[in-house]
């Protein structure tokens, strides 16, 4: 997706990706620089958000892309100490640097004391349940929920979220039902919605949901197709991503 020199995407083991207006190291992180994280960073609306926490940061590519379009003052926090470190030094490293603070922590510590400060709380969460674990511990946490459920995800975001505050997070179609039903038992309603589909033919393979605690009866829902037939990316999805892709993926 966001190209470098050597014309490799971003699903490619390379360490660096440059963006338009920033770079980001990859290679130390636990989760990397994927299709996912720029679908939820580009679809994300922040003209009112005064301050905004991602959960689970990783390499920082989310909160390095809500940097760009805001002014926020942003948050991230990674229980991964490699994460924690390259997010760190991928904020040092970014125009942004004085708007971003990076913690090594878990969250439910890093939630004690910050009841209803955040306006928008952000991530690309833990979220097979059930499935095979990964083989390595750093990839479990990244990506099982074995060690943080989506219970407990959602009872310390509520806690952490102002009164109009919006929580946002991109999930497998297979996990979204249960994961709605779980926030609203945490007073959060579904928003707004992004359904991603990989191909026009393809089943739908993502869902980039939004929740509030205001309850809305017809949630606002929008399709996105990341590429054409062909495989070449959609004209839709240039549009969504045009802000962030480097140059020389835009023709």
């Amino acid at each position: 997706m966001i190209c470098i020199s050597t014309n490799k995407t971003v699903d490619s083991p390379i360490e660096k990706f440059s963006f338009r207006q920033f770079e980001v190291s990859h290679h130390r992180a636990t989760m990397k620089v994927g299709t996912d994280a720029v679908v939820l960073g580009a679809c994300l609306g922040v003209d009112n958000a005064g301050k905004i926490l991602e959960i689970g940061t990783g390499c920082g590519i989310i909160a390095l892309m809500l940097a760009q379009k805001s002014i926020a003052y942003i948050d991230a926090i990674d229980i991964d100490n490699d994460s924690f470190t390259e997010a760190r030094e991928n904020f040092n490293n970014s125009p942004w640097k004085e708007r971003l603070n990076a913690f090594h922590i878990s969250l439910n510590d890093f939630a004690k004391d910050k009841s209803g400060i955040y306006d928008l709380i952000v991530s690309n969460p833990p979220f097979f349940q059930d499935s095979l674990l990964p083989p390595t511990k750093k990839r479990q946490l990244a990506r099982h929920n074995t060690e943080l459920t989506f219970e407990e995800f959602l009872y310390y975001s509520s806690m952490m979220l102002c009164r109009d505050g919006r929580l946002a997070v991109i999930l497998p179609v297979s996990e979204m039902e249960k994961f709605s039903k779980s926030a609203e038992k945490e007073g959060l309603f579904l928003n707004s919605n992004f359904d991603i589909y990989a191909k026009p033919s393809k089943p739908k393979k993502r869902v980039v949901a939004v929740f509030a605690f205001l309850k809305t009866k017809n949630p606002i829902s929008k399709t996105i197709i990341l590429r054409d037939v062909d495989g070449s990316f959609s004209a839709d999805y240039k549009i969504l991503t045009g802000d962030f892709h480097a140059n020389s993926i835009i023709q």
